[in-house]
């Protein structure tokens, strides 16, 4: 499947897909915390979705042994283990906001702040993504976003 992800097309068009996928988990997460609570469906959430997660893992990883994991212990700066922490948050912040907020600002609010950390990421060459300068169309299609999500906002 990695190799595939180099197909362009291909790559858009899991990225719709998971972008369809932000945009019903936080409504869905958010009515089930109506019904128990934000922290329970957090939870949820997160071990219902470790199940996809393992099956590609394994068929991915020819259940773990494709992988050096003493290499990838001792190559692996500390802060790239902590990913999924920052997943847990944003599902829980998500889920409890989402219904208070409504999905299109929520969502909204989200996607425009992932693009501006997103930029200054990029800018810094934090994570040790590939540097890419802020230029000024880069600036100007930020500034729209951030437009976009005034506008659905408040009105």
């Amino acid at each position: 499947m990695t190799d595939a992800l180099a197909n362009v097309g291909l790559g858009v068009v899991l990225l719709i897909i998971g972008g369809i996928c932000t945009g019903v988990q936080g409504p869905m997460n958010g009515r089930l915390a109506m019904s128990t609570s934000g922290s329970f469906s957090a939870f949820l959430s997160f071990a219902l979705g470790f199940w996809p997660l393992l099956i590609y893992f394994l068929a991915d990883t020819r259940g773990g042994k494709s992988v050096n994991w003493s290499e990838a212990v001792k190559g692996t700066p500390a802060y790239a283990w902590l990913g999924g922490v920052f997943g847990g948050i944003f599902v829980l912040i998500l889920t409890l906001v989402i219904h208070r907020r409504g999905a299109s600002i929520t969502n909204g609010i989200i996607v425009v702040t992932q693009l501006i950390i997103s930029v200054i990421i990029d800018q810094t060459g934090s994570f040790d993504v590939t540097q890419r300068d802020c230029t000024g169309l880069r600036g100007g299609g930020l500034a729209c976003m951030i437009v976009g999500i005034v506008l659905v906002t408040l009105f």
